[in-house]
């Protein structure tokens, strides 16, 4: 389990004092007319803006900001368009009364402005409000992450406002077929190609990041530079949700928790965990998915996943790149990303996974793992495939916890 720390009481008041006394950068001040950009993260992430964005508001207020100079733009990356009413339960509806607000969109040349190449080859371009403003205010969470390690910080900027070019070309940073997993990373490829991109608009930022706990409540924020306030805040979550392992076990018992929004969230458990496995490990996955499939694309066709396995265990580890260029050579940034990495976690372990909220074909449509509507079904057939003195770990809230491996 993630180690307990207990939500704030007052959220109001510890935003206002980590904002106060920011990390690695002067405390916000004499902001009257300024631009002020405050950049969200989409509905499908866990932060509970909702809780402390009117306390932000009034903060900016205080310091001089009008509200008719405040915008707010929903970092979406190639994520679908947010709508009013998600906005308004994401951030409250009073708090943002009578500030505009747009959608960001990754594949209108008219919204974007190109601003060159990162060291590594990114093509760069990004949302123009970013270049027009005078502030930009990131508002998200620290959790870890499967390509970057933790996510966080500039993470807001690329691929949030991205285009889709450049959210293609940044994911694949550092991505190699002998590297698809960086959770528990300090820094990436990716984390580090996307912070030089996001500080090419040349404008100030400031970080308002929260850490969350295992229900999902505030237990701290780290506020300031977006470099060195999220270093702080990776430490944070390290202490709270790295837990070592003894050794590698034969068997990971995960449930989703409390990344329970949908199949693209729930099936970060899995990813969190398979480190902490042996070679054809296998994985029992709990999956909430309260919003079932959400807006994952589904492929147009799946090989059975026992067909899979087999064809990318002959392949072996370093010739699932090459495989995905030629089975998905038309897919999109998200699908070509995600196919790497299903395909690599299939190759390596068996994955059985059981949710009362998905689609009793889902499986088969994705192709990746093998689904049960029965818990029964699922221990039943474990017992078969695990060995007989199996090593067990058991991860309740793997939506959150990762392994420290020896």
């Amino acid at each position: 389990k993630p180690s307990p720390l207990p939500g704030v009481k007052d959220v109001g008041a510890a935003l206002s004092e980590a904002i106060s006394h920011p990390i690695g950068c002067e405390p916000l001040r004499d902001l009257g007319g300024k631009r002020v950009l405050i950049v969200v993260d989409d509905i499908s992430r866990p932060t509970p803006t909702h809780l402390y964005f009117a306390y932000l508001v009034e903060h900016l207020i205080e310091r001089g900001a009008r509200r008719e100079d405040l915008r707010i733009l929903t970092a979406l990356g190639i994520h679908r368009a947010m709508t009013q009413d998600e906005l308004n339960r994401k951030l409250g509806a009073e708090a943002i009364a009578g500030i505009a607000w747009k959608n960001h969109d990754a594949r209108d040349p008219s919204k974007l402005v190109a601003l060159g190449q990162t060291r590594r080859g990114t093509e760069v371009s990004l949302n123009r409000d970013l270049t027009e403003a005078d502030l930009i205010l990131c508002v998200g969470a620290i959790e870890p992450h499967l390509l970057l390690g933790f996510g966080g910080g500039l993470k807001m900027i690329v691929p949030g406002l991205a285009a889709e070019r450049t959210i293609a070309q940044n994911h694949m940073q550092g991505v190699t077929p002998d590297r698809y997993n960086f959770v528990g990373q300090d820094v990436s490829d990716m984390r580090l190609d996307l912070e030089e991109a996001a500080l090419m608009t040349g404008k100030r930022y400031f970080l308002v990041n929260a850490i969350l706990n295992d229900g999902l409540e505030v237990c701290r924020f780290v506020c300031g530079d977006p470099i060195e306030a999220h270093r702080a805040g990776i430490e944070a979550v390290k202490r709270m949700n790295g837990q070592p392992v003894p050794r590698r076990a034969d068997v990971a018992i995960v449930a989703s928790s409390p990344m329970n929004a949908d199949l693209r969230q729930g099936m970060k458990c899995i990813g969190n965990v398979e480190q902490s496995l042996v070679d054809n490990g296998l994985v029992l996955a709990f999956l909430d998915c309260e919003n079932g499939i959400g807006d994952l694309v589904v492929p147009p066709k799946a090989l059975p996943v026992r067909v899979l396995r087999k064809v990318l265990r002959v392949l072996g580890r370093r010739r699932v790149l090459w495989f995905i260029d030629k089975v998905k050579r038309d897919a999109g940034v998200e699908e070509r990303f995600l196919a790497h990495f299903s395909m690599q976690v299939v190759r390596k372990n068996q994955i059985f996974v059981y949710s009362r909220k998905l689609p009793a074909d889902t499986g088969k449509r994705f192709g990746i793992f093998r689904q049960f509507t029965s818990v029964d079904e699922m221990m039943t057939a474990a017992r078969r495939y695990a060995p007989r003195h199996a090593r067990v770990l058991v991860y309740p809230h793997g939506g959150a916890t990762y392994p420290i491996v020896p």
